[in-house]
């Protein structure tokens, strides 16, 4: 592995250290350059995550919540008494983002929403006049997220991903000791996703319940009969809807496994096997998959394991590093260990965090998009290798990919698949 440019972890490092239907183009938000800005933020999906978005803005100095959003109005409750407890009076509340976007009193969006709704929100976002902080994966396909990045270039947008290891210093630093090699080559590196999910059963398609707007969560979904089990968080297990376990939690593992391999493209081959194994329920997605991703110099392995599972040198949601020194070990989101030749002996370690958030915000006052530590590009290129082994494990063949253009070699059926189908009026605009 050729070791990471010295400017480039520079710009990483000076970044973390700061811590502590299509819209036309409308008038930009006003340029954040006073230090007395204060960025007004909308979070839109609440229910599970996006309530950390919603306590992560509340807790910046620098902004203030002022818009809640959500499709489901059974579900803002919490969201709505959080904004108002800190503000002290009530955010404005949206079920349709479209509306949400039109509010100049806006200057960035949180989106918090299914992954289905990603590239899409960022999107008409960016053609807002909005800057983002989106949820991972950045994209529910490969085509998505590298739309994300030519929207947020040409509307000079800043769009974060919510991959908040980037922000860790912790993770930072066994960046740099990979980087220093003193684990000689590195060439592998092994995701782990290990984290039991039990079955989620089977149920009847059934009516809407009241206050969902069925038609606005599924956006640019196929509608299909609504179904409990396809709805809240058990949507991550629907092709339609999520990306498995793998596109889920174990997309901050791969891009932790692939920024530590300095990989700034896609691999040149994706292999893939698993299966949903264990129980018969409703889910799609696979809850054991292994995933092999080839590079000129290196491999990078990824493991799913839904079931019980031991952990593998500690860790059981994470990553390992494979140099021929020894290896580097992340159990956590912002703590790393160095082991030593075939004794393992004990070597450097660290352990250190950071606020994501905070970071988003800084880069957004200061209009710079080289202040974030996940921007969307490294965002997409992350999604897409876990898109890529869902494609592979689709189809059930090794892939041959063109790094260059982000296709598929030599295989129609699986390159039909780094795109989807979209339902009219919410088709992703092209950005000619």
């Amino acid at each position: 592995m050729r070791s990471l440019p010295r400017r480039r972890f520079l710009q990483q490092s000076a970044a973390a250290a700061g811590l502590a239907t299509t819209f036309a183009v409308t008038e930009p938000v006003r340029a954040k350059s006073s230090a007395n800005d204060v960025v007004r933020v909308a979070v839109c999906g609440v229910r599970g995550r996006g309530m950390d978005h919603v306590e992560g803005f509340l807790n910046q100095p620098d902004a203030r919540v002022v818009a809640i959003c959500d499709a489901d109005e059974k579900v803002i409750g919490s969201a709505m008494k959080a904004v108002a407890d800190r503000n002290g009076s009530d955010p404005k509340f949206y079920q349709d983002i479209r509306k949400l976007l039109e509010d100049k009193e806006v200057d960035a969006i949180s989106i918090a929403m299914p992954n289905h709704w990603h590239a899409l929100a960022t999107v008409w976002a960016c053609q807002a006049g909005k800057d983002v902080y989106v949820e991972k994966p950045a994209s529910h396909t490969v085509v998505e997220g590298r739309r994300m990045v030519q929207a947020a270039e040409k509307y000079g947008r800043i769009v974060q991903v919510g991959t908040q290891s980037r922000s860790h210093r912790g993770m930072h630093e066994a960046i740099e000791f990979l980087c220093s090699g003193k684990l000689g080559t590195i060439y592998m590196a092994k995701g782990l996703c290990y984290k039991p999910r039990d079955s989620i059963g089977i149920k009847p398609d059934g009516p809407v319940p009241p206050g969902l707007d069925y038609d606005l969560w599924c956006g640019p979904a196929e509608m299909r009969p609504f179904n409990e089990n396809r709805l809240h968080y058990n949507w991550h297990w629907f092709w339609n809807t999520g990306n498995g376990d793998l596109g889920n939690q174990g997309v901050h593992q791969m891009d932790v496994a692939r920024w530590g391999l300095n990989k700034m493209s896609l691999p040149r081959a994706v292999s893939c096997s698993g299966g949903r194994f264990g129980y018969i329920d409703q889910g799609e997605t696979p809850n054991t998959q292994s995933v092999l991703l080839r590079y000129d110099d290196c491999l990078l392995q990824f493991e799913v394991r839904g079931l019980n599972t031991p952990d593998e040198a500690g860790v059981k949601v994470g990553v390992i590093f494979f140099g021929t020194e020894g290896i580097l070990t992340m159990p956590t989101y912002d703590r790393w260990q160095v082991y030593f030749g075939p004794k393992m002996e004990r070597g450097p370690g660290g352990q250190g965090g950071g606020d994501h958030y905070a970071n988003f915000i800084a880069a957004v006052r200061a209009r710079d998009p080289k202040l974030l530590t996940a921007p969307i590009l490294e965002g997409h290129l992350s999604s897409a290798l876990c898109h890529l082994g869902n494609i592979a494990y689709r189809v059930g063949r090794s892939l041959e990919i063109d790094p260059s253009s982000e296709t598929i070699l030599g295989d129609p059926e699986a390159n039909a698949l780094l795109t989807r189908a979209y339902r009219p009026g919410y088709e992703l605009p092209t950005l000619a």
